[in-house]
């Protein structure tokens, strides 16, 4: 045997040795912690759901959101973001989350989810 081959089968033990190590044998299994206590939103997803766990991500500007990005709003669907974008273009931008009362149907249980999800809504409009 010259010393080229014992080097090689020298790397080769060597090799197998740590693959023996680090491989995991039948029967031991490796679990992996969830990064998140509950999972994403699908797409089957309550509207309710998706919209709390989406306010939590990210801040919704009521004065310059299009009516897409409203209904991501807790209690606000397709219609009420559309009233919602209307009532802005026609009186102007909002000055306080409370104005938001004065949208045709957007009531104060509607305001209160929206309130109770995000930061208490002070910066919403600014």
């Amino acid at each position: 045997m010259t010393k080229t081959e014992k080097i090689l089968l020298l790397i080769t033990a060597v090799f197998f040795l740590l693959a023996w190590f680090f491989v995991p044998r039948s029967g031991a299994v490796r679990t992996v912690e969830p990064a998140f206590e509950r999972p994403l939103p699908t797409a089957s997803a309550p509207p309710a759901e998706y919209a709390l766990y989406v306010s939590i991500v990210r801040r919704i500007d009521i004065n310059h959101a299009d009516a897409a990005e409203l209904t991501v709003l807790p209690g606000v669907g397709k219609v009420t973001a559309e009233a919602i974008v209307s009532y802005r273009e026609e009186h102007g931008p909002f000055s306080s989350v409370e104005e938001l009362l004065l949208v045709p149907g957007l009531g104060p249980a509607t305001l209160e989810a929206i309130l109770a999800a995000g930061d208490g809504g002070r910066e919403a409009a600014r």
